[in-house]
C-alpha cells in the first residue's frame, strides 16, 4: 500500500476510534454528573428538592433510588476503566501511524534539520500529545496540530535537545496562534489556539530551518 495513503487511512482509523471510546467516555461522564447532583442536592435542607432531584437521577441511571450511591460507585469505576482503555487505544494508533508517517518521510523542506508538520483534522489535545510523545524516538523536531480542540504538541529529538527546548518552540508557537502552552525540553504541549493552527506550524518550522541553532545541529 502507497505509504501516503497508509497514512491516511490510518488516520481516519484513528479518528473513528477515538470517537467511539470518546462518546462512551461522554456517556458515562453525563450519568456520573447526573448522579453526583443527586448526591449533593440530597444534603440540602429542601426534602422536597431532595426527593426531585433523586428521582431525576435515577431515572436518568435507569435504577431505585435505593441503589443510587452504588450506581455512583459503579459508574466511577466504569469511567476510570474507559480511561484507561481510550489511552490504550490511543498509544496504539500513534503508534501505528507514527510508523506509517516516518515511511512516507516526511513534512521538512530541510535537509540539515528535519521538522516534521503533523495535523489531525479531528483530534484533541490527548491525540497530539501521544503521537509528540512516539515521536520522541526520531531525532526530528515534530509539531503536533489537533485542529479538534486548537491544541498542539511539540517533540524534540534526543540529539537535538541541546540546541533546541519544545517548550520555547511552544512557546513561539503559542504566540503565533493564540492559547498558552508548556513542557519540558523534549516535550510540550499547549491548547486554547485561535488562530490558523496548521499555518503557523509551518511558519514555526521555516522559522526553525533558517535559525542560526539550525545551521549549528546540521
Amino acid at each position: 500500500m502507497n505509504n501516503r495513503l497508509l497514512t491516511v487511512v490510518s488516520g481516519i482509523a484513528l479518528a473513528g476510534t477515538t470517537l467511539y471510546w470518546r462518546r462512551r467516555e461522554q456517556v458515562v461522564k453525563g450519568s456520573l454528573t447526573a448522579s453526583r447532583d443527586w448526591e449533593t442536592n440530597a444534603t440540602s435542607e429542601t426534602e422536597r428538592a431532595d426527593r426531585r432531584s433523586a428521582r431525576e437521577a435515577a431515572e436518568v441511571l435507569d435504577t431505585r433510588v435505593a441503589d443510587l450511591p452504588e450506581r455512583v460507585a459503579s459508574l466511577d469505576e466504569e469511567r476510570r476503566d474507559l480511561r484507561r482503555e481510550l489511552d490504550a487505544v490511543r498509544e496504539r494508533w500513534a503508534d501505528a501511524l507514527w510508523r506509517a508517517h516516518a515511511e512516507a518521510d516526511p513534512a521538512s523542506e530541510s535537509d540539515d534539520l528535519p521538522v516534521f508538520v503533523v495535523e489531525f483534522e479531528s483530534g484533541e489535545l490527548p491525540d497530539a500529545r501521544a503521537f509528540a510523545k512516539r515521536a520522541l524516538d526520531k531525532d526530528a523536531i515534530t509539531l503536533v496540530a489537533a485542529h479538534g480542540d486548537g491544541s498542539y504538541a511539540v517533540a524534540v529529538g534526543e540529539e537535538l535537545s541541546e540546541a533546541f527546548d519544545a517548550s520555547d518552540i511552544a512557546d513561539d508557537l503559542a504566540d503565533a496562534v493564540g492559547g498558552g502552552a508548556g513542557g519540558n525540553e523534549r516535550l510540550a504541549a499547549g491548547g486554547g489556539a485561535t488562530g490558523a493552527l496548521g499555518d503557523g506550524c509551518r511558519r514555526i518550522r521555516e522559522r526553525l530551518t533558517q535559525s542560526d541553532a539550525a545551521r549549528i545541529a546540521g
